[in-house]
């Protein structure tokens, strides 16, 4: 089998067998990758150190069969806030995971893993919880499985006002629209729109401050999240440590 070298970032960690880890990590080049770190709960593992959530690093990995494995790794840059900040750390999670189930194996992922590196440079800078919403919805425009937000997913005519969101049309839709018969449907105002508009275009290098109405932010987090499960079909396990800091 192959050795290849990739820059990457942890986006998962899980114990396997007694003293062994699976890592998920995303590559610009490889896409998602899940490999064994034989070893690395060892205190003297020389892969201890560097292969912790959320770091970037360099890799070193052999191709295996079903799983590849970890030869060998130096970090390149750690973001210290969420390894520190348990609110941070949660929501991290959660953007982490999001990326890690849509990104693809085998295959280049460069805008998803630039993106990334946008948003945990600047994570817990803001407030966690508006910056992981951001995050997810934009992770999403790379994915293909992206929803439309500002125009009729049937007509195509640009959305005014108050309309409808239906997931199986694949975004909101107009009055008229509405009425074709597209499953469930739910509210979509003018206000949860523009906000979403906003995380979509909301840059991470000068992130502005927003202000958000908390019934608005919960219906953009409702919606979110209800697309996810969606074409996840289970919920995100990170959604569990949100709860539990909360």
């Amino acid at each position: 089998m192959g050795q290849y070298s990739t820059e990457a970032l942890i986006l998962g960690i899980r114990n396997w067998g007694e003293a062994d880890k699976i890592i998920t990590l995303l590559s610009p080049q490889q896409g998602l990758i899940k490999a064994a770190a034989f070893g690395c709960r060892r205190t003297k593992s020389a892969l201890a150190g560097s292969l912790q959530m959320f770091n970037r690093v360099e890799i070193q990995l052999k191709q295996g069969d079903k799983l590849d494995t970890i030869r060998g790794c130096s970090l390149l840059h750690s973001y210290r806030v969420m390894s520190t900040d348990f609110t941070a750390m949660a929501y991290g999670a959660f953007v982490a995971e999001t990326a890690s189930r849509l990104a693809i194996e085998n295959f280049p992922q460069k805008d998803m893993y630039n993106r990334l590196l946008e948003i945990f440079s600047t994570f817990g800078e803001r407030n966690p919880r508006i910056a992981a919403l951001a995050a997810a919805y934009q992770l999403l425009e790379f994915s293909g499985m992206q929803l439309g937000y500002q125009y009729c997913a049937e007509c195509g005519k640009r959305l005014e006002g108050d309309g409808t969101f239906s997931f199986e049309a694949g975004g909101g839709l107009c009055s008229e629209c509405s009425r074709h018969g597209y499953g469930p449907q739910g509210e979509y105002p003018q206000e949860l729109r523009q906000l979403i508009v906003q995380l979509l275009q909301l840059d991470w290098q000068n992130p502005p401050a927003l202000t958000v109405k908390g019934k608005t932010l919960l219906a953009a987090e409702a919606l979110l999240l209800g697309y996810l499960h969606h074409i996840f079909e289970k919920p995100l396990k990170s959604l569990e440590f949100i709860r539990q800091i909360s």
